[in-house]
């Protein structure tokens, strides 16, 4: 598994990294037997960053728990990402609390998860990394019509990390943030890097017919991976993270780590054939 720099931060993470929405919210002890299996899984290939958040139901939870039994607690070479969602700052208090106590005592990169209430959070989350409680702050928000407010945030200066809705269907990050990012040297972490959260049918119907015999020699072997290889081709920068509950699928997507970048022409060619 290939390394990328995440911006200021200065961590070596893995180019394909975990996320857990949806993936990890199970529940009873077979689902935390499967979020360990996970896990260790993630961690065989290189996987070195898990992302999870306090409204991804059981997420939180199930992956503390595989923290601890995996011994990963003091682990530096392992990142935790958890995001606040409440936007009044003693609710936002009150969420982060409860989100330490379900990792572990362990966050890395906390990120402020409603571009709604960013200003009224901000400062406690700059104290809070001042006084080593956190070692990084990100923002994210998955609707586009936010992205205002998350280059505002990145203007100030005090952002670490942002992480944005991206991929083959879904690129207006790549006109607007990812610039912004470059220039101020600010790490991006990529959700829903496969398909837009809500369009995962129109994104099928679109790749439908794309002769993969053509990607194999960039470590391909599904239309899953061809979106993840389709990324990091495009930007040797970004972090992405797809989630599944499927051990296998965490093989598949991390083969194209590793596996030399598309040519212009076939991600010229991609693009054109998702674009109709």
């Amino acid at each position: 598994m290939r390394t990328r720099t995440l911006g200021r931060t200065g961590w070596q993470v893995s180019e394909i990294a975990c996320g857990t929405y949806g993936s990890f919210d199970v529940s009873g002890a077979a689902g935390e037997r499967l979020v360990q299996t996970l896990v260790r899984a993630n961690l065989d290939l290189g996987v070195n960053l898990f992302d999870t958040a306090p409204s991804y139901g059981e997420s939180e939870r199930n992956l503390g728990l595989a923290i601890d039994a995996l011994g990963l607690g003091a682990d530096e070479n392992v990142f935790i990402a958890t995001k606040v969602r409440k936007e009044e700052l003693a609710a936002a208090k009150l969420e982060i609390g409860q989100s330490f106590r379900l990792l572990g005592e362990r966050i890395d990169l906390l990120q402020i998860h409603n571009m709604t209430g960013w200003r009224q959070v901000l400062p406690y989350l700059c104290e809070m990394r001042d006084q080593g409680r956190i070692k990084a702050i990100g923002v994210t928000d998955y609707r586009t019509p936010y992205f205002d407010e998350i280059e505002a945030a990145m203007l100030t200066g005090q952002v670490d990390v942002i992480q944005v809705p991206y991929n083959i269907m879904e690129r207006e990050a790549e006109s607007r943030l990812l610039p912004l990012a470059r220039d101020r040297n600010i790490g991006v972490l990529v959700m829903t890097p496969i398909c837009p959260l809500f369009r995962r049918g129109d994104l099928l119907g679109r790749l439908r017919g794309v002769p993969l015999e053509q990607f194999r020699d960039y470590g391909v072997g599904d239309l899953g991976s061809l979106c993840l290889q389709y990324l990091l081709s495009k930007n040797p920068t970004l972090v992405l993270l797809p989630a599944t509950s499927k051990p296998a699928r965490v093989a598949s997507n991390g083969a194209v780590s590793g596996a030399p970048p598309l040519p212009p022409d076939l991600i010229d060619q991609l693009e054109r054939h998702v674009q109709g």
